[in-house]
């Protein structure tokens, strides 16, 4: 099943020489290019940071059936790059977008990688201990919020998207009763 694969990637796969490459991007405030392979690719005017920081990422799935799925992005977070970036930023419902790419016998990308798979970032985790420190970002596909009534939340990281100087929703996960705004 080819997929739409260009004729050059397709011709690369028939030589047997696999040599498959994953292009993520993390659509941060300032997007985050990172790949898995161990040097820089550009790809796109885009650099892919090549630099270990992409520890792994979970297997896709595909189906007929359009369905929720979810997978796993694990970063490293002994430079405390991405600690502060996923700490810093409200990262919830930022796009992720991962290309696979293949690199011919020269290291070269195969021109036009494909997506691999596309949806928002959800939540995420971190882990250190005395040997590591990790960063996971769950990621779910565009299927997750199919019954999502579209619209600001009443907390105070989605107010700082919109306006940063202003404290309205600063302790608003404080209150626990139910406000009623405007008529009832």
């Amino acid at each position: 099943m080819a997929r739409g694969l260009t004729n050059a990637v397709q011709t690369e796969l028939a030589t047997k020489n696999i040599n498959p490459v994953h292009l993520v991007t993390l659509g941060f405030s300032t997007p985050v290019y990172l790949t898995d392979s161990s040097f820089n690719i550009v790809y796109d005017s885009n650099t892919y940071l090549g630099n270990g920081a992409l520890l792994s990422i979970d297997n896709t799935k595909e189906g007929v059936d359009p369905s929720l799925n979810s997978i796993n992005l694990v970063l490293e977070g002994a430079s405390q790059t991405y600690i502060s970036l996923v700490l810093s930023e409200n990262l919830t419902g930022d796009t992720v977008t991962i290309h696979r790419g293949y690199l011919n016998s020269s290291n070269a990308l195969i021109s036009d990688p494909f997506i691999l798979w596309s949806g928002k970032a959800e939540s995420y985790s971190i882990s250190e201990s005395e040997k590591e420190s990790q960063v996971t970002i769950t990621c779910a596909s565009h299927w997750a919020d199919f019954d999502k009534v579209s619209g600001r939340n009443t907390n105070n990281s989605s107010q700082q998207r919109f306006f940063s100087s202003d404290k309205g929703f600063e302790f608003a996960s404080l209150v626990t009763t139910n406000i009623k705004w405007g008529r009832e």
